[in-house]
């Protein structure tokens, strides 16, 4: 899978969500109630053998975690509010949506979401997991989406924004945001 592949499904899952959820949208829900709508809509588009999770924490049979000594998660270390593993020096993490084979170390792609009138601070706290997400060994995604969620009478309504590791890798820091 590619990256234009990526992208049209996120697309066609947030057109989904935008036609048949946009009431959730429109009246100011929470965030974790959006992202359960669009979790639903992108198991209508990764349909071949992906689980889609929401804020699904487990790696195999452990917690899903990341390095807080790597360079990419020093700036989460200070604001990620799960506990940290004092001798690892890990942190529990939960991302918003995902899109894997549970049990297995197929990861496919991690997407954080924002509504679009939150502070820059948080966008930026989400584009860092995103980040870390993408570099941890015990994770590798493949691919990693920022979505900005606005009012459906908005225009543009939603904004989307895909790395893939590959990408990242090979020319480092890249603009999310």
């Amino acid at each position: 899978m590619n990256k234009t592949f990526i992208e049209n499904r996120l697309k066609n899952a947030l057109k989904r969500l935008y036609y048949f959820d946009h009431e959730i949208i429109s009246n100011n829900s929470h965030e974790r109630s959006i992202t359960h709508r669009l979790a639903i809509h992108l198991g209508e588009v990764f349909y071949e053998g992906w689980d889609i999770d929401v804020e699904y924490n487990r790696n195999l049979g452990d917690m899903k975690k990341i390095d807080v000594n790597n360079k990419l998660a020093q700036r989460l270390k200070s604001k990620i509010d799960n506990h940290e593993d004092i001798i690892t020096g890990r942190r529990s993490v939960y991302p918003d949506i995902i899109v894997h084979r549970r049990n297995s170390t197929d990861n496919l792609l991690v997407v954080e979401v924002k509504k679009m009138n939150v502070s820059e601070q948080l966008e930026q706290y989400d584009i860092d997991k995103l980040k870390a997400y993408i570099t941890e060994e015990t994770l590798e995604y493949r691919f990693a989406a920022f979505i900005k969620i606005g009012d459906p009478e908005d225009n543009p309504r939603y904004d989307y924004k895909v790395i893939s590791r590959e990408e990242w890798l090979t020319q480092g820091e890249l603009n999310l945001g």
